[in-house]
C-alpha cells in the first residue's frame, strides 16, 4: 500500500458499512443481484481522518439518513488550538456547524 495517507489517524470504526445501498432502504445494492448485475461487497467508503497534534476523536458513527446510497459518517472532535486573533476566530467558528433537517425532504404522510 502506498503512502498516500501517511499520518493521517482514523478513529475505530465499530459501524456497518456505510455503502452501497439502495436508496430509501436498508437493503445493500448487490445483496441480491439481477440477472447480469454483479453482487457487490458492502465498503466503508465515507471516511473522516485527522491529521495534527492535539487532536482527540470523542465519537465515530454513521447516520441511518437514507436520501442516497451512502450513509452519511459523523465525527465530534477535541481539537486544542492556539488562537493568534479572537476575532477571526469567533467568525469561524459561526460556521463550524452543520446539520440535516430530515422534515424539509417529507411528505404530509412522513415519508421521504
Amino acid at each position: 500500500m502506498g503512502h498516500v495517507f501517511d499520518g493521517w489517524k482514523q478513529g475505530l470504526i465499530n459501524f456497518p458499512p456505510t455503502y452501497k445501498y439502495e436508496i430509501n432502504c436498508d437493503r445493500y445494492v448487490g445483496e441480491r443481484p439481477k440477472q447480469g448485475e454483479k453482487r457487490r461487497s458492502p465498503a466503508w467508503c465515507d471516511r473522516i481522518l485527522c491529521l495534527g497534534k492535539g487532536i482527540k476523536q470523542l465519537q465515530y458513527g454513521r447516520a441511518e439518513i437514507k436520501l442516497s446510497d451512502h450513509r452519511p459518517v459523523s465525527s465530534a472532535l477535541l481539537v486544542e488550538v492556539e488562537v493568534f486573533d479572537h476575532r477571526k476566530l469567533k467568525r469561524a467558528l459561526n460556521f463550524t456547524r452543520a446539520a440535516v433537517h430530515l422534515e424539509i425532504f417529507l411528505d404530509e404522510d412522513g415519508e421521504i
